[in-house]
């Protein structure tokens, strides 16, 4: 039994020892530096260049004069034009219907016979006037008084017949004002009335929008006004050009206009600051131009404001934007080093930087995580070159490694 145990434990160490020996003879592996994995970045070489500052807005298409037409006399409509309808285009001046004139045309005939026989009254005072101051001058001594000359009644029979002008001019002007007219270029936006329909003076009978220009009304935030120049009342001349873009018929159609004025004042609900753009003939109706498309009352734009020029700007991606103020610069072509800058305008995709940086520098665009100075990073189109030397190093160790076996 003893000699049992005796033999197996020799047989353990045996084992042992040849375990050990073994992996002492092992060859070590060679020592390989630790692989730091470079962030993959795309850069900008940036030039400066000059720029002209746009100030996006929005905004629905308006007419300049809205206006709602009113019958001025009274009466029973009993003729309507055919361009009296909702939609059509009428001129200045065009008659959009009549209002039955007979009482107007009789009241204008009386006011003429009253004229008459008040200047027939007239001529009888005066001519009455020259006789008393005849017969004066042949029994009379020093000067006659007003009352000898009859010069109270003169003047009575005068004032007769200016009373009686007024009168004539008034019955003019109604009749006239049987034909409700255009009081501009317009459209008919909406009409009240129709034939037959009795009117009384101050009836509302249409809605016309003028056609000659059309505005839209821009809210700008105040920090925007600093890269625009508001049109100023005293400089017509200065007036921004503003490029409408609105969707007609399903397709997206460009129109362009001009900043016309400010409205003067912030407004209080949303702190912001009116501009006003106006567009000429917006219907095409003067210019006749072809293949344009008509720009609508209604139609909500997007409009694109020209601003001041600038020169010598930087532009970037606003991605390439650190902690408000800093770009990113490869140096090395494989290291990071963090630049401040001095920002002239930002926007929702780029920046502009006004100094901080030189042509030539090379920006990272590619938005890089907690970068630092010194950082190691690789430029896109490089990495291929760089795979082939690690492939190659590779290569070589592992062939030393076979060669030492």
């Amino acid at each position: 039994m003893t000699k049992r145990i005796l033999v197996g434990a020799a047989i353990l160490v045996a084992t042992i020892v040849i375990i050990v020996g073994l992996v002492s003879m092992k060859p070590e592996p060679p020592k390989k530096k630790p692989f730091v994995q470079a962030i993959v970045v795309d850069t900008k070489a940036v030039e400066a260049q000059d720029v002209q500052f746009i100030v996006d807005s929005q905004g629905p298409v308006l007419p300049v004069e809205n206006s709602t037409l009113v019958a001025e006399v009274s009466g029973r409509i009993t003729d309507v034009s055919d361009n009296f309808r909702v939609g059509a285009f009428v001129e200045k001046g065009e008659v959009l219907f009549t209002i039955d004139p007979a009482n107007y045309v009789a009241n204008m005939r009386s006011a003429e016979a009253a004229l008459a026989q008040a200047q027939a009254n007239y001529q009888d005072a005066k001519a009455r006037t020259e006789q008393a101051r005849k017969d004066w001058k042949k029994i009379g001594k020093g000067e006659p008084s007003d009352l000898v000359l009859r010069l109270p009644q003169l003047k009575q029979a005068e004032a007769a017949v200016q009373s009686a002008e007024a009168d004539l001019m008034r019955a003019r002007r109604d009749l006239d004002r049987t034909k409700v007219k255009a009081n501009f270029d317009a459209l008919i936006q909406s009409k009240m009335v129709g034939l037959g329909q009795f009117v009384n003076v101050g009836s509302q009978v249409a809605t016309v929008y003028g056609t000659e220009y059309a505005e839209v009304r821009l809210p700008v935030p105040d920090q925007e006004l600093a890269f625009l120049d508001v049109p100023d009342i005293d400089n017509p001349q200065q007036q921004p050009a503003v490029r409408l873009v609105g969707t007609y018929a399903g397709k997206e159609q460009i129109w362009f206009g001009k900043l016309v004025r400010t409205e003067g004042v912030v407004e209080q609900t949303n702190r912001l600051t009116y501009l006003v753009a106006q567009i000429e003939d917006p219907y095409n109706l003067e210019n006749k131009r072809d293949n344009s498309t008509p720009l609508r009352f209604g139609t909500f734009v997007r409009a694109e404001i020209a601003g001041k020029e600038r020169e010598g700007l930087i532009a970037l991606p606003r991605q390439a934007l650190y902690f408000g103020n800093t770009v990113l610069i490869l140096e090395n072509e494989s290291e990071v080093r963090l630049q401040e800058v001095t920002l002239a305008r930002t926007e929702a995709n780029t920046i502009y930087i006004d100094s901080g940086l030189q042509s030539g520098d090379e920006v990272i665009v590619t938005p890089v995580h907690n970068p630092v100075n010194g950082m190691k990073v690789q430029k896109v189109g490089t990495q291929a070159k760089s795979g082939s030397a690690n492939s190659n190093d590779t290569a070589l160790n592992t062939s030393a490694d076979t060669a030492k076996q």
